[in-house]
């Protein structure tokens, strides 16, 4: 499978991962051969990326059954609770609580898996859904490299799940406003924070921890964040991951107001931010166990030779395993790898999308 920018789709390629709607549903299905119909509708809907089948990458494999069942169940889940307590109904966080444990059970059990392949690609109408689950993905893959008990994954995730959940509250001509916002607006889109808090904070089913990560997950570790202006410790622990994980996946999102960053462009801003922003122990987890580049993307090296990334290396985000298959005239090649953690003098210079 390849990741490829939907300006370079042509109908005849063959979708290689199933695209999710803002209901949890499957909007086209892996196999799917692409029309020109479907592009034009997957367009629309904003989708920019997709993975398409490609011969000289077939070994490449995207999500298993398994794991997008389970989050196309979070979806659906995440979109009836948001609805559900805006208006105080709690009942169906319990249903939430189960689609997080088998979430969790699966991470537990694929503990090598990679930090990319989590991430669900996003349209216009699904955004807050797909980044709650994104969020709580990644929360809960700083969990398992944390060793945490499933009780304890179970508040992150639900915490990180939940995160944005005040934002129900907040007029929706702010939170879809495509310009930059005003200080009154900034004001009004910061209690989000505490509305959330006050949502969940009578809910039985979600632990205290678990709550913390609802109002503190836009505080910094040098003490600029919101809604309390916390310091360093005096954050939860389980908001300061929740706060990386959050940033982490808007900032490579397209939104109403810009285009969302590349996923290396992601990783030097969280690495920049270590001590300011967030905790610099997490930091340090995040560079040696999250992936920057996804598997079937195209990258530039620094040979002027262009290749896809096919594997990863632990602890070496920035020096994956790529696979060359044409020469510098694009002519199609006998493959070859290239590790670029055993190269010195050869690195990743650009992205191609």
């Amino acid at each position: 499978m390849r990741l490829v920018n939907i300006e370079r789709v042509k109908p005849g390629d063959e979708l290689a991962q199933s695209i999710l709607g803002a209901d949890g549903a499957i909007l086209l299905r892996e196999g799917v051969i692409l029309t020109d119909t479907y592009i034009k509708r997957l367009k629309s809907i904003g989708v920019e990326f997709l993975y398409i089948k490609d011969a000289h990458l077939d070994d490449l494999k995207g999500q298993d059954a398994e794991f997008l069942q389970l989050k196309s169940q979070a979806v659906k889940s995440v979109s009836t609770v948001f609805s559900k307590l805006q208006y105080n109904n709690v009942n169906e966080v319990r249903n939430t609580m189960d689609t997080i444990l088998n979430i969790v059970e699966y991470l537990l059990e694929n503990k090598d898996i990679n930090s990319t392949y989590l991430m669900e690609l996003k349209t216009f109408d699904n955004y807050t859904f797909i980044h709650s689950l994104n969020t709580c993905v990644l929360a809960l893959f700083f969990g398992v490299n944390l060793n945490y008990t499933r009780n304890m994954l179970l508040d992150l995730g639900m915490g990180a799940l939940l995160h944005d959940i005040g934002k129900t509250k907040i007029q929706t001509e702010i939170l879809n406003k495509k310009g930059k916002l005003t200080e009154e607006e900034f004001e009004i889109m910061k209690k989000h924070t505490i509305y959330g808090y006050d949502i969940v904070k009578n809910i039985r089913y979600i632990n205290e921890r678990g709550r913390l990560v609802v109002l503190e997950h836009h505080e910094r570790f040098d003490g600029s964040g919101y809604p309390n202006k916390l310091k360093g410790e005096n954050i939860s622990m389980f908001a300061r991951i929740g706060c990386i994980s959050d940033v982490y996946d808007a900032i490579i999102s397209d939104r109403v107001y810009r285009k969302g960053f590349l996923a290396n462009e992601a990783y030097e801003f969280i690495l920049g931010g270590s001590g300011t922003f967030f905790d610099v122990e997490l930091v340090k987890i995040f560079k040696n166990n999250f992936s920057i580049y996804p598997l079937g993307v195209c990258v530039r090296l620094s040979n002027g030779i262009e290749g896809f990334v096919v594997g990863h290396n632990k602890g070496l985000p920035d020096k994956p395993v790529v696979r060359i298959i044409y020469d510098e005239k694009g002519n199609s090649i006998q493959p070859i790898e290239i590790d670029l953690s055993k190269q010195t003098n050869i690195t990743i210079v650009d992205v191609i999308v």
